[in-house]
This record gives C-alpha cells, structure tokens and sequence, in this order.
C-alpha cells in the first residue's frame, strides 16, 4: 500500500493536466479558435473591465477547469489504487503512465486551440506584411469633398443572420429595408477575428498582434498604441473633422480607450464615462450599455455634430449580440422575445431606427453611414447553423448620397481604410493604405485574387516592418 502523500501526488498528476483540458475546452466552446494574440491581448489589457466580463464567465469557467477536472481527477485516481494491486508487467506500467498520458493529451489540445502548429509553419512563409504594407503617411490625399462619416461596428453580425432558409425568416430584415449597398463578401482575415482587432484592421488597415518588446510593458498612461501607424482618426483630424467615438463596454477593455485616444479622437464614451455622466442602473447589463441606451444617446450626439458644422466622424460599438448568449434587453423582452435570433433581430431593429431617425432629419444627403460586423460570430445558441453557411462573411451597408460606385465584390477588413477615406471625400492617389485596396471609384489598384489565402499563411509570421508600428522612435522619423 502506498503511502498517502502518493496518493495525493497521483491525485494533482492527474488534476493538472484535467485542468488544462477542462479549461482549453471552455475557451474553445465559449469563444471559438482564440489565437495566441488574441489571449495575450486580452491578458494584458483587460484592465478593471475584466472584473465585469468575469462576472459573466466565471461560473462556467470555474465548472470546466476546475470542478469537473477534480471529479475527474478523484474518480481515476481512485480506480488507479483499485485496479494497480490486480496488474503487473507491462499492463502496470500502462497505468502508471496516465498521468503523462493526460499531460500529453493536454499539450496536444493547446497546440490544436492556439494553432501552434500554423504559428510554426509561417515562419516558412515571406514576410508578406513587408511586401504589401503601403505607408499611409506617405501617400498622398487628395481632398475633393467632406462627407461626415457615421461608423457602426455591430457585435459579431454576420451576413447569414440574413438567410431565410437558415433561420426561417430574415433577422436583418429592418437593416435590408433601409436600401443601401452591400458587398457580396466581407471576408474575415486572420488578425482581425475579435472586435479590438476589427476595429484596427479597419481602421488601420494592419493586423493586431502581440510583439512582447515593445507593446508589453508596464501599465500606465505613457503606453502608445501603435504609435507608428497612420490610421483613419489620424486622417480625419488632420481633414478638420471632430471623431466620436461611442460604446457601451468599458474603454480600458482590450485597449480600446488608448487606441482611439492615441488616433485621432477627441472624444470617447464607454461605460464609465456613461455612469460618471448619471446614467441609470436599469441602463446597463451585465456587460454594458443596452443597445437601444446607447444609440438615444447617440442620437442627441449626432444632432449636435451634425449642427456645429464641423465635419465629424460618430463610431458606434453594440454589444447585444455578444456571446455567449446575447442580452435581451428590457425592451425587446416586453415583446415576447426569448430566443437568441429574437435578440440578433432586436439588434437590428435598432441599429435601423438609428440609421432611419438621421435619414428622416437629412443627414444623409452630407454623412455616408457605414455598418459593419467587427467581425464573425464566435460560439452562440445558433452557431451550429451559422458553421453551415457555404462560406461566411461579416455583414456590411453603406449608405449616402452620391457615393462612388464599388469597384469589386469583396472585401477584407483592412481594404475599409481606404474605403472608408475616399467614401469621407478624399481620393486616395494610388488606391493603397498600409494592407488595404479601396473597394469605390475606378480602381487604379486590383487586389491580388488569392490574397485572403495567401495572407492566412504568413499572417502569424514576424515581421520586423510590423513590429515597427508599435516602435514609437519610429514615428517620430
């Protein structure tokens, strides 16, 4: 009989290794295939707002990588000394290697989880991002008008929420009403898969990843984010134009307060702002603002800029679609509504009566509004459907008076850069910012036809130019 203290070394071999596969299997359940990038940005500038989000997560979390794991862990061991007096030779050591068996099983699954397997493999790839990347500092503008800009990032909308056949009805038929042009597929990029990342790539026109030298270092108000690149707050603000940006989550979650601040706008708002400002309780869930909350305000705001003459840019960010289960709001709730498709319907009712309130009041005939999904779905009640779609796109609208024309069908995130500035009134010479093609007016530029394949091979690849744009000596050149 072995002495106890074996016992409970057996116990936590095998604790360890259960922990590590509990916890690998929430985070791939909870939020799909989460790059290394994507967990240490998140590690690194969850700031206060994590203490929020953990109150959402942490119960399942604490089940999956802990509780079950102990059970787990408890009931092996316990049969390990039940069975072991029974076995000898080779069928003995098979039992006394589950531990390492478990840990390898453990190893195996992070490297399937984090794509360590492609990380490795890209380093076989060119550096690609030096070979495309176009310094949108260098390139010239050529101003002919100024449009304002309404941006409106939608949590996780995809293009197939609007498939009839797949969820029995369009839930975006308020958006689909309000006319418009769309692109037939708005294709995600690797580096661009969660909203902080969607939000730079569309509006810098890069990737965001992590280079341990320089943009991991000690918090505080001196970290500059992305300091050597050029993005489109840079550009409006150096056009005259007041940029506003407008959430309902926490600006210290994931960056997004220091990047807006550090390119270009001069005004942020997120929960704490909103809170400060005398915001009641009933206005926020768990997360955040509601939806309908945030765009009344965003109404008052937008009638403000629209009257001070100055050319603007309003960004909004919503949230309730955000996964895993979305928030139902008070509002659609007194509906009847109690489905997950109901909440994505809701989001979208909102989003148009927003788009249709500057409509009625003729904002449009000098503001080019721009919806987007920040990008796709991850795990949510309906995800098994949206995984069938043939392929699948993040949603996009744009509306406006006299808009140029597109020049292709297919966008990725980082061609909204250029796309973005023309649509502002400012012709792009060259058609080109950092990895972008605009997508309006004659194409002076075509994208190459493979490039979404081609970058998903070298996008986790180093890249010495990139690293640069976190190297604030460089932008000072």
């Amino acid at each position: 009989m072995l002495p106890p203290s074996w016992s409970l070394l057996r116990l936590a071999a095998y604790l360890v290794p259960f922990m590590a596969i509990g916890v690998l299997y929430w985070l791939h359940a909870t939020f799909g295939d989460v790059t290394v990038d994507q967990a240490l940005w998140h590690l690194q500038y969850a700031e206060g707002a994590a203490i929020r989000i953990s109150e959402i997560f942490y119960v399942e979390c604490a089940v999956y990588g802990f509780v079950l794991p102990l059970v787990a862990a408890l009931v092996v061991s316990l049969a390990h000394l039940a069975i072991a007096p029974y076995l000898g030779g080779w069928p003995r050591k098979l039992l006394r290697a589950g531990p390492a068996a478990a840990g390898f099983a453990a190893v195996g699954l992070f490297c399937a989880q984090f794509s360590v397997v492609s990380y490795a493999a890209a380093y076989l790839e060119p550096d690609r991002f030096a070979q495309e990347y176009v310094d949108p500092s260098r390139v010239q503008l050529v101003p002919e008008r100024r449009r304002n800009l309404v941006l409106i990032y939608a949590e996780s909308m995809e293009a197939s929420y609007g498939d009839a056949h797949m969820f029995g009805r369009d839930l975006l038929a308020p958006l689909h009403a309000l006319g418009g042009r769309s692109y037939g597929w708005y294709r995600p990029a690797v580096g661009a898969t969660w909203t902080m990342a969607g939000m730079v790539a569309t509006q810098c026109g890069v990737p965001l990843k992590v280079y341990s030298e320089v943009d991991v270092r000690p918090r505080g108000e001196d970290r500059v984010f992305l300091p050597g690149a050029h993005c489109l707050g840079d550009v409006l603000q150096a056009r005259g134009y007041r940029n506003v940006f407008m959430g309902g989550v926490s600006l210290s979650f994931a960056g997004k307060g220091r990047f807006l601040k550090d390119h270009g706008y001069q005004e942020t708002w997120g929960r704490d702002e909103w809170e400060a400002k005398g915001a009641r309780p009933e206005e926020f869930n768990a997360w955040g603002m509601w939806d309908g909350n945030l765009f009344q305000r965003a109404k008052e705001r937008l009638d403000q800029l629209h009257a001070s003459g100055q050319p603007f840019n309003l960004t909004l960010l919503t949230l309730n679609t955000h996964n895993p289960f979305g928030f139902l709001s008070p509002r659609c709730r007194a509906r009847g509504v109690d489905t997950f498709e109901g909440i994505v319907g809701c989001s979208a009712e909102r989003i148009a009566e927003f788009i249709s309130y500057a409509r009625e009041r003729g904002y449009l005939e000098d503001t080019v509004v721009v919806v987007i999904g920040d990008h796709l779905a991850v795990p949510n009640p309906v995800y098994d459907r949206l995984v069938q779609a043939p392929r699948r796109g993040m949603f996009n609208l744009f509306l406006g008076k006299d808009l140029p024309p597109p020049n292709r069908d297919e966008l990725l995130p980082f061609d909204l850069f250029p796309t973005l500035v023309e649509l502002t009134g400012a012709r792009v010479t060259g058609d080109r910012l950092a990895l972008g093609y605009s997508a309006v007016g004659h194409a002076e530029a075509d994208p190459p036809p493979d490039r979404a394949e081609a970058w998903a091979q070298s996008a986790m690849r180093p890249s010495s130019r990139y690293d640069l744009l976190w190297d604030a000596r460089a932008s000072d050149d």
